[in-house]
C-alpha cells in the first residue's frame, strides 16, 4: 500500500511540473502562444503563433494552457509563461534605483516609487535585472527575469511608467522603393548585424528609427520615436537631434 501510494504521489508531482512553465511563444494544445503571463497570440491550427494581433487576458486571470486559455491565477495553475507582477515596480529594486519595463528596457527611479524620464535599452545580449545594483546583466539559460515582457510590446513614446500592450499591427518596414515590406524583426535578422540602430529605409519623415538588439538567438526589432526635444533621426549619426536629414533614409546631405 505505502508503495502505491508513493507512485499515486510521484505521479501527481510529474503532472503538476509538467503545468508550471512551458515556453514563450509556442503554440500550446488550446492553440494559444502565451507571450506574458496575461497575453497571448492565436495559432489557428497550424503550429505558428499569429502575430498580428496581440490578446489580453482580464483582469486577475492568468495566460495557460487550459482550454479556457486565461483561468483565474492559482497555484495548482501558474501562468504558462513569464511573470509580469515587477513591470514597472521600482520597489523590486532593493533601494528603488531603477524599474523594468520589460526584459531588456528599464527607467530610473531614483529613490522614487515611480520611476520617470525615457526608456533605457540594455545591451545585446543583457537583459533587466532588478536583483542587481547594474541594472542590465547577462542573460543565461534559465534566467527569471524582473519583467518577463517581450520588448516589443512595451510603449516607447511614453515616458509613464505603466507598461502598454498594444493590439495594432506591426508596424512594417520599407525596404525598396517598391511595395517589398519587412517588420522590424524581419529587417534587424535580414541587415547589419552587430548594429543596433537604423534609420527605417526610404523614410522622408525621419522622426523615428529601428532599434536592434540579439535575443534568444534571434535579432529582434522594433520602431522608437525621438524625443521632442531632439525629434529628427539621423541614419549617419545614429543618434536624434534637432535638424531633419534631407536624403531618403534620414541620412545627411
Amino acid at each position: 500500500m505505502a508503495k502505491d501510494l508513493q507512485i499515486v504521489l510521484a505521479l501527481c508531482f510529474v503532472c503538476l511540473v509538467g503545468h508550471v512553465v512551458t515556453d514563450c511563444n509556442v503554440c500550446q494544445t488550446n492553440q494559444a502562444a502565451c507571450i506574458n503571463s496575461t497575453s497571448f497570440y492565436l495559432c489557428f491550427g497550424d503550429g505558428m503563433p499569429h502575430t498580428d494581433r496581440i490578446y489580453n487576458c482580464l483582469e486577475g486571470t492568468v495566460c495557460t494552457a487550459r482550454t479556457a486559455i486565461c483561468v483565474q491565477k492559482n497555484a495548482q495553475w501558474p501562468p504558462s509563461c513569464g511573470d509580469t507582477s515587477k513591470c514597472g515596480q521600482c520597489s523590486a529594486h532593493r533601494n528603488h534605483k531603477f524599474a523594468c519595463q520589460s526584459r531588456g528596457t528599464f527607467q530610473m527611479c531614483y529613490g522614487a516609487t515611480r520611476p520617470t524620464g525615457a526608456l533605457g535599452f540594455c545591451p545585446p545580449g543583457y537583459a533587466c535585472d532588478a536583483s542587481s545594483d547594474v541594472v542590465c546583466t547577462p542573460e543565461r539559460v534559465g534566467q527569471t527575469f524582473t519583467c518577463d515582457l517581450h520588448d516589443d510590446l512595451v510603449s516607447t513614446s511614453t515616458t509613464t511608467p505603466t507598461t502598454t500592450v498594444t493590439t495594432a499591427s506591426p508596424t512594417t518596414v520599407s525596404t525598396t522603393t517598391e511595395s517589398t515590406a519587412l517588420s522590424p524583426d524581419a529587417f534587424c535578422r535580414a541587415s547589419f548585424k552587430g548594429i543596433p540602430i537604423h534609420a527605417i529605409p526610404n523614410d522622408t519623415v525621419c522622426t523615428s528609427y529601428i532599434y536592434c538588439r540579439f535575443y534568444i538567438n534571434t535579432w529582434v526589432g522594433r520602431i522608437i520615436d525621438c524625443p521632442a526635444a531632439n525629434p529628427y533621426f539621423n541614419g549617419w549619426t545614429r543618434c536624434c537631434g534637432t535638424v531633419k536629414a534631407t536624403r531618403p533614409g534620414c541620412l545627411q546631405g
